[in-house]
């Protein structure tokens, strides 16, 4: 029952229901895709050590070697540093990571006030909502 009450507290409005279908669409979200946090800002600051991308990477690959041979390896990347995105693209080229850099971007250069601002609220809505769409999340 708990989960019911989180879920009716946590339904969205339907302008952002509209923004979360958008950003689907304008990075190419697909049905049957993993998803990989990858926080790196304010999280090395206050709570976690340091994970290279190379930590995240085994349970994709299992997840894609169970998959139909010639299957197109996407994976949904969320992230507060922009050199992430870069990173994985250069050492996994087999990969495609679908990013929505305008929140990627937003998040790395904001101060710490405007981290609570309106547009940061709807781009980790939206991240959350992405993650949340995935097969699963490393």
């Amino acid at each position: 029952w708990a989960g019911h009450i989180v879920q009716y507290i946590y339904r969205l409005q339907p302008d952002m229901v509209e923004h979360v279908r958008a950003a689907k669409e304008n990075i190419g979200f697909v049905e049957h895709i993993p998803g990989m946090q990858v926080r790196r800002t304010d999280k090395l600051i206050q709570e976690a050590e340091f994970k290279p991308v190379e930590a995240y990477m085994p349970s994709i690959e299992r997840y894609y070697g169970n998959q139909k041979k010639g299957a197109e390896k996407r994976v949904y990347l969320a992230t507060d540093e922009p050199a992430v995105v870069t990173e994985l693209q250069t050492k996994y080229p087999d990969y495609t990571f679908l990013s929505d850099m305008t929140t990627v971007t937003g998040a790395n250069n904001v101060s710490e006030a405007s981290r609570f601002s309106a547009d940061m609220h709807v781009g980790m809505i939206t991240d959350l909502e992405l993650l949340v769409s995935c097969d699963f999340v490393v």
